[in-house]
């Protein structure tokens, strides 16, 4: 039985982000998402923990099976962190997912949405416990990131469909191509998701930061948008809102 008991107030975010390359346009083309397992991550500490010694090898056991079982979405708090970019996003090549936390799809099926703590020491559990995964070193806090686990079976497929209403922004990177824009601006269009608004990512080199910019974007009419959009600034706030 793996515990599931959350032990710390999360302040939930109106909207979470996911850094992603360009070839990821396939999570718009197809509306599906993946919980990744924890041993496929780049950190090789990811949902590890320690268990007394008094519970030996069959505590040991269970927590490699709990890695196994364990689906994990990865989001982040933050549409502005250059170094989420450069090692998500194919270095401002690619493109960020804003997505409505008041959506269902956090909470159904099981799934439970919660921050990740940084810590310097791994936690302890004397049995599987669901919560590991939501501890990581303090290396890896400039991230900012929030998680929404479930668990999955052998047989069981790690892709979740979305509803369309479930993506509210979408943010180009800097160095995105055109085509690239216009692909996902033809999905958009496709799906009918008349309420996404679009921004592009821009350097600003007086601070060392970058700057969410808003635009109206829309398939050229002449073109069938083949890699061609029509874009005007939106009015309003020009920069995107991080909570």
């Amino acid at each position: 039985m793996i515990s599931r008991e959350s032990n710390h107030e999360t302040g939930l975010p109106r909207i979470l982000y996911k850094y992603v390359p360009p070839e990821r346009i396939d999570i718009l083309e197809n509306l599906q998402v993946r919980f990744g397992r924890p041993t496929d991550f780049n950190d090789r500490f990811d949902t590890a923990y320690l268990v007394p010694k008094s519970h030996g090898i069959p505590a040991s056991a269970a927590r490699f099976h709990l890695k196994n079982r364990l689906g994990v979405f990865c989001l982040t708090e933050r549409s502005d962190n250059h170094l989420m970019w450069v090692h998500y996003a194919d270095n401002h090549a690619g493109f960020i997912l804003g997505f409505n936390t008041s959506a269902p799809f956090f909470s159904e099926n099981g799934r439970i949405l919660d921050k990740v703590i940084y810590q310097s020491r791994p936690s302890v559990f004397p049995e599987p416990n669901l919560r590991a995964c939501f501890y990581k070193a303090n290396v890896w806090a400039y991230e900012q990131e929030w998680r929404c686990v479930r668990e999955f079976q052998p047989s069981d497929s790690r892709m979740e469909t979305i509803e369309p209403t479930f993506v509210s922004q979408i943010i180009f990177g800097s160095r995105m191509e055109s085509g690239q824009r216009a692909r996902i601006v033809s999905c958009v269009t496709g799906y009918g998701m008349t309420d996404i608004h679009y921004f592009i990512s821009a350097p600003s080199y007086k601070s060392w930061t970058f700057e969410n910019n808003h635009k109206k974007l829309s398939l050229c009419d002449k073109c069938a948008g083949n890699g061609f959009l029509v874009e005007e600034s939106a009015t309003g706030d020009e920069k995107i809102e991080n909570r």
